[in-house]
């Protein structure tokens, strides 16, 4: 259900309850019970129940009344009317401030559960150390570390800087025993927000009884105190009856809650005892024993069945005298267990004050206030402005005066607002005085459970009976405070509650904002001093070094590449110049071209071994390099687990041109007859051969015009390098030669045809006997010549050298891509911790700037709440003159 919806049916029921009260209203029954000093009983006080003035007298009261044209009785129809309207009025403001308040700790509640709130929280054991400064639990909740991780000096020093801030409803204690680590290692931010989460989650629960205990019409007066007190026998006193058992040692150990039969119950006697595991509802039997009230002297003893004990009593006093059967409103009184009799019936004690609208304490004068009393009225003052002290067993007492002081100073220190009104709420009474009084002359003492003050049994009746003007007046105060100021007795409590509660929210929202406005400009100057700089710095020096890495991976691939194209080039150009295997003679002629061949191709594979080795030796030391990189840039222990074996490169991808070479002969292979071959056939040393071939294809024409030089200098630069002895001495043979052709050119002219018949036979058969020995003779350097051609004609086709050497190139840019990988993702993973860090900052300021956010909006609507329920006025009076 709504809070609107809410609100309107309670303003509908109210408005009821206001048209029944003055429907029913009797004007001939007095409003209010003012104890007279000199009478022994209470008489009727001409004051309405809103402004409680009193009037001169009944003459004067009905001069006054005739002047201003108004009867006393409809003045009072009016007052209480208008006192009802008010109430009304006010009730339906402190529901909707309820609501609000319920909604504002669903809000509070779902920020704990998305960012956990800080919360101030003292660790309560034998060495009071204070575990949760601003500085030190934000210190240890970032870091996400435990509390043994902040030492006891720096605690010190937060602690000193600023005092715990106190709550009064929001307090939480963590209570563990001395050197209990394991409850203090275990606190971080996470089990604090669970803490005040279930502390949250118990202040809703308790709003919404608030809330049902404001709607309900009638008052529930809680008498507790200390063992011994005299709760019972106090109760029996107030409704002139012995109803609660009384005795020397303790007995209530059941709460018991006396109502009026008349009204409730049909105007039958009986208790209903409530067990233990049941909820009550009057409606269904199923949830209660019923049992006759003189039972109750036992089931008050058996709390181990029964959690509470419903007593519907009848009192036939006069509206005027009882308390329960007053005419106005419902009142129910209960009778608690008294504190210390065991723990878990003073828990169950503290736990009822959320049901209940007013407390009584009842306090021995020979004992005072024990720890746990004064542990209650401390806690119930956080809601209760006032709290009723009756101060019982004071007729023994010998020296009084100093008795009320010692008292009346320690309820100033519990609930100053008592204290301050300690005439209507501080009371003295002598349990001697009432026995005589209920009991006549010679009369019992009452005893009681708590040794408490007696009651009258049974007996209505006042007149004869000795005066007791303290009770008298003690009752009459209780009765005023309950009837008359409805608005203070019952929604004062409720009213001083929220404030409380407000006041915790307001101080919680409070530090929560300056905290996380503190961390997010503290985080925000990490951010762009340290952290993003980092960053930038070792991006930035990755992409440097990931650019020398693959410059030097480059440079090493093309060096490698070019080295064995060169390498393997030569080789293959070389070969057919010379013979590379033994030539046996002609009857081994085939024995030798398979020899040569294999022999060129073992020359060729050799060439690209060695070019493997080369790469390896490059590789190894490029390795070194790029580890060393690794090492001056990460650290000394980078790949030290690994060692590089470069004898396991170039093992799968091998060299195969033995098998894609064709190694078919043919008989013309082995001729490969050739001008400088004669010449060096004939005589002529090889070097002179070779010299001036090469001198001859330098100076054909195409070299001649490719390679002019083109200006003076480099003619100049280029004639001592071309200008060589051999060139010389080349040249001189070649002239000298032209000379002895011309020389025979002039000599044939003296040679006749005849000369030449007789002479061309001899010189045909001479030439081709020559021809056939210089072809025989050129086999061993022929067959290489023409092998080679035809080895090169095929490594041409194949794309040898080429082929060798990107793979060579290629298993080297394979093995340094290892350790290069390998630096980089190192440089990764430091990037990207940074990174990661980066995030996390910026994700924190921006929960942090959400949460300053949320709790700048949250005191916005507390201060507004609190503005609203401060503008509830419970305490002004509202009357007709």
């Amino acid at each position: 259900m709504s809070s609107r919806e809410s609100d309107s049916r309670h303003s509908s029921s109210d408005e009821e309850d206001t048209r029944t009260l003055i429907e029913n209203y009797q004007p001939s029954e007095p409003v209010q019970l003012v104890y007279a000093p000199g009478e022994s009983h209470l008489s009727h006080d001409g004051s309405t129940l809103v402004n409680g003035s009193h009037e001169g007298s009944s003459s004067s009261s009905s001069r006054s009344d005739s002047k201003n044209g108004l009867s006393l009785k409809h003045r009072q129809h009016l007052n209480t009317s208008l006192q009802q309207l008010r109430y009304n009025e006010n009730k339906m403001s402190l529901d909707r401030c309820i609501n609000q308040t319920i909604e504002l700790i669903y809000e509070l509640s779902a920020e704990n559960k998305e960012r956990p709130v800080f919360y101030p929280t003292e660790i309560e054991d034998d060495r009071k150390i204070l575990l949760n400064s601003a500085k030190a639990h934000l210190a240890l909740v970032r870091q996400n570390s435990s509390i043994k991780s902040l030492s006891k000096q720096k605690i010190k020093e937060e602690t000193m800087e600023k005092d715990l801030p106190e709550f009064k409803i929001l307090k939480i204690n963590i209570r563990g025993s001395h050197g209990d680590d394991d409850l203090t290692s275990n606190l971080d931010k996470k089990s604090i927000a669970s803490l005040l989460e279930k502390k949250l989650h118990s202040q809703i629960k308790y709003l919404y009884n608030l809330k049902e205990r404001v709607d309900d019409t009638s008052s529930k007066v809680f008498v507790t105190g200390d063992l011994n007190a005299g709760k019972s026998t106090f109760c029996n006193a107030l409704l002139r009856r012995k109803i609660l058992p009384e005795d020397q040692q303790p007995c209530t150990s059941v709460f018991c809650e006396v109502i009026d039969a008349q009204s409730e119950n049909g105007g039958i006697e009986e208790v209903h005892a409530v067990p233990i595991e049941k909820e009550y509802n009057k409606r269904d039997e199923t949830t209660f024993e019923i049992h006759p009230i003189k039972k109750l002297e036992d089931l008050v003893y058996d709390c181990d069945k029964f959690k509470l004990l419903k007593v519907y009593v009848l009192d036939n006093r006069s509206f005027q005298e009882s308390l329960l059967h007053n005419g106005v409103i419902d009142i129910k009184l209960i009778d608690a267990p008294g504190l210390n009799m065991d723990s878990f019936s003073t828990t169950q004690v503290f736990s009822r004050q959320e049901e209940i609208d007013l407390v009584v304490f009842v306090v021995s004068a020979e004992n005072h206030f024990t720890l746990s009393a004064k542990e209650f009225i401390a806690t119930a003052a956080n809601e209760k402005r006032y709290v009723f002290i009756v101060v019982n067993k004071f007729d023994g007492i010998k020296d009084k005066e100093k008795c009320k002081r010692r008292i009346l100073d320690q309820i100033k220190n519990l609930s100053p607002d008592t204290h301050k009104n300690a005439e209507e709420f501080v009371h003295f009474v002598s349990s001697g005085e009432i026995s005589k009084r209920d009991h006549g002359n010679g009369g019992g003492d009452g005893g009681g459970d708590d040794g408490g003050d007696g009651g009258d049994d049974g007996d209505n009746n006042n007149n004869g009976r000795p005066e007791h003007p303290d009770f008298d007046l003690l009752e009459a105060s209780l009765r005023k405070f309950v009837l008359e100021k409805r608005s203070i007795s019952k929604l004062l409590p409720a009213k001083s509650y929220l404030l409380n509660l407000f006041q915790d929210l307001q101080t919680l929202s409070e530090i929560n904002e300056r905290i996380y406005n503190d961390e997010k400009r503290e985080k925000q100057q990490e951010l762009t001093n340290q952290v993003a700089p980092e960053v930038n710095k070792i991006v930035y020096k990755s992409h440097k070094i990931a650019d020398t890495i693959n410059a030097l991976i480059e440079a090493t691939c093309t060096a490698v590449y070019n080295r064995s194209v060169e390498e393997i080039s030569t080789v293959i150009n070389n070969l057919g110049d010379k013979p590379v295997v033994q030539y046996g003679g002609l009857q081994f002629l085939f024995e030798y071209a398979n020899e040569s061949q294999l022999a060129m191709i073992d020359v060729i594979g050799d060439a690209v071994f060695q070019c493997e080795d080369a790469a390896r030796q490059m590789t190894q030391d490029r390795v070194e390099e790029i580890i060393n990189v690794g090492k001056n840039n990460l650290n000394e222990g980078f790949l030290s687990d690994k060692k590089f074996n470069p004898e396991l490169m170039f093992t799968r991808a091998k060299d195969d041109i033995g098998k894609n070479v064709e190694n078919t002969i043919d008989i013309y292979d082995f001729f490969d007859p050739s001008f400088e071959s004669f010449l060096v056939f004939v005589g002529v040393p090889k070097q002179y051969v070779s010299a001036t071939a090469r001198q001859i294809s330098y100076f054909n024409p195409v070299s001649v015009i490719t390679s002019a030089p083109s200006n003076a200098l480099e003619l100049k630069n280029s004639l001592t390098t071309q200008l060589t002895l051999s060139t010389l001495y080349s040249s001189g043979k070649i002239l000298t030669t032209g000379a002895l052709i011309g020389k025979a050119y002039h000599w044939s002219h003296y040679v006749s045809t005849s000369m030449i018949r007789k002479i061309a036979v001899p010189v045909l058969i001479g030439a081709s006997g020559l021809a056939i020995y210089y072809l025989i003779s050129d086999i061993p350097n022929a067959l290489p010549r023409k092998q080679a051609k035809k080895i090169k004609k095929q490594i041409e086709q194949m794309n040898y050298v080429h082929n060798n050497s990107n793979r060579l190139a290629s298993e080297c840019r394979q093995v340094l891509n290892f350790p290069s990988r390998q630096v980089m993702n190192n440089f990764q993973t430091s990037i990207d911790k940074r990174i990661l860090q980066k995030e996390k900052l910026e994700s924190y300021i921006k929960d942090a700037e959400l949460s300053s956010g949320f709790f700048k909006q949250l005191l916005k609507k507390i201060n507004h709440q609190r503005k609203v329920l401060k503008e509830i006025d419970l305490e002004s009076v509202i009357s007709v003159d």
